[in-house]
């Protein structure tokens, strides 16, 4: 059984978040109000996808089986330029302190999430199909 998600991102594989309107502060994950100055005038913007890998870890078990076969699956807490902090799936041949670039992808379930590529485009683009990962078009 595949388990759905909703992480509001929006369906496309650039790095669209929402920038306040009032203050200008990207705000990650998305949110009602902006977590700097509390307005509502929040609106997806494109931003810098750039980043770099401050934390990572392998998963060695999953809940949910479209990923048990998968496993180790590396997740990576990332600093992005544009000022949040995000946790990502992480393609592989990255390290810590790496430079990242953040893509919105989806998987065969429609479930879309961040996921952070490294320098490497071939491997991650093989590695990307591999999963079953995909990015959205607008």
């Amino acid at each position: 059984m595949s388990i759905k998600f909703e992480t509001k991102l929006p369906a496309t594989g650039d790095l669209q978040l929402l920038v306040c309107g009032s203050c200008g502060h990207v705000n990650y994950p998305a949110r009602e109000l902006c977590g700097a100055c509390l307005s509502d005038t929040l609106d997806w913007q494109l931003v810098d996808d750039g980043g770099t890998v401050q934390s990572l870890t392998a998963l060695h078990y999953s809940l949910e089986s479209d990923y048990a076969d998968k496993l180790p699956w590396q997740v990576a807490s990332v600093k992005m330029d544009c000022g949040p902090v995000a946790l990502a799936h992480l393609a592989p041949g990255v390290s810590l302190q790496d430079r990242v670039i953040l893509r919105i992808m989806s998987d065969q379930h429609n479930n879309r999430m961040l996921v952070a590529l490294g320098e490497d485009r071939q491997s991650a683009t093989d590695w990307l199909a591999s999963i079953e990962f995909r990015e959205d078009s607008q």
